[in-house]
């Protein structure tokens, strides 16, 4: 009688885990159901596309902790990610490849729509092919592509002011965000890292400035995953 326990889909950690990203997620859809009740289908959207998606890409960077710390406690390592409680860094490759911001418009895909999606955060260049549901034009996450918007991924805010790399002016928190972006792209079993971004070469004085009057106007959170539900069995 005792041959079948532990196996099956992972034994009790792995059933344990299964069952907390199911409560998870059906607080995420609750809450958002609430929102919409309160505040109408524009709020509903919104904390769908910066509250529920976010928690999947919390849930891919638990898998790729998963592959990469093979016999670690699943349950914790998926509750210290989802809470923002991580206090391991995964390792983000080293490379002498560099991409001229020239090379990064190229890959917007408007200039040429046969040509990779590459985008880029925290200096760091990604092709997201893979991902042309979210990525490609007129896709939610169109605007990341063909371009450095480490501002962006911190803050939420969408706006063309917001943009850009410079991460000036924001709180530590804020910078986080983008840095569990990288981390996302970086491990992502679909997504490529290209090659580090060339030092910009513009005003950037003058470009925080008009993102800081355009966060102003709205209240933002940062950007979520689109939600692949990657597999964690």
């Amino acid at each position: 009688e005792e041959k079948g326990k532990g196996k099956g889909k992972g034994g009790f950690g792995a059933g344990l885990l299964r069952f907390s990203i199911s409560m998870s997620t059906m607080v995420v859809l609750f809450g958002c159901m609430a929102i919409a009740m309160l505040g109408g289908p524009e709020k509903a959207s919104d904390a769908l596309n910066y509250r529920a998606m976010r928690f999947f890409r919390d849930l891919g960077r638990v898998k790729a902790r998963r592959r990469l710390y093979a016999g670690t406690n699943a349950v914790q390592v998926y509750s210290d990610v989802l809470m923002g409680r991580e206090t391991d860094t995964l390792e983000l490759a080293e490379t002498d490849e560099v991409v001229t911001f020239e090379e990064l418009t190229q890959f917007d895909g408007l200039t040429d729509p046969n040509a990779p999606l590459w985008l880029a955060v925290r200096g760091r260049v990604y092709d997201v092919s893979k991902g042309t549901s979210f990525y490609a034009p007129g896709k939610n996450y169109h605007a990341f592509v063909g371009k450095d918007a480490t501002r962006a991924f911190c803050t939420g805010c969408l706006e063309p002011a917001c943009l850009i790399s410079s991460t000036l002016g924001l709180s530590d928190a804020q910078v986080k965000e983008a840095d569990r972006w990288a981390e996302y792209y970086e491990h992502h079993d679909k997504y490529t890292f290209i090659g580090k971004l060339e030092k910009p070469r513009v005003d950037i004085d003058e470009l925080v400035e008009e993102a800081l009057f355009a966060e102003e106007d709205g209240d933002y959170v940062p950007p979520a995953v689109p939600s692949d539900s990657p597999d964690l069995r």
